[in-house]
């Protein structure tokens, strides 16, 4: 039961945030591609958006770049697995890779452009 519990900190224990509220600050419908689809997004409205990756933020207007909201190392995860995990060898870390805690989204986005 113990190395269940303590097998992966970032599938069970913390956990990963996977999910991004983007709030659309401009005057135009932004679009937002993720792992989990495509998404539009209305002016000055907000949007959760579940990603295990990246997520593209484009907006129509040809004055406005591209946006991609990166993922994060989720560093309690990590650390949790090599301090009490070392006890366990590699499963904890591998765990945490299989499930893509590894690594985590922002909470919150703010999109800009006028």
């Amino acid at each position: 039961m113990c190395v269940c519990l303590l097998s992966a900190c970032g599938a069970i224990g913390i956990g990963s945030n996977h999910n991004t509220i983007i709030y659309n600050n401009s005057s135009d419908v932004i679009t937002a591609s993720s792992t989990s689809g495509v998404y539009k997004i209305k002016p000055e409205n907000s949007l959760a958006v579940y990603s295990t990756d990246e997520i593209t933020l484009q907006s129509k207007k040809s004055n406005c770049q591209q946006v991609k909201i990166l993922s994060k190392p989720n560093g309690d995860a990590i650390l949790l697995d090599i301090i009490p995990g070392a006890l366990f060898g590699i499963i904890p870390i591998l765990v945490d890779a299989v499930t893509n805690n590894l690594y985590k989204m922002p909470e919150y986005y703010n999109y800009t452009c006028d």
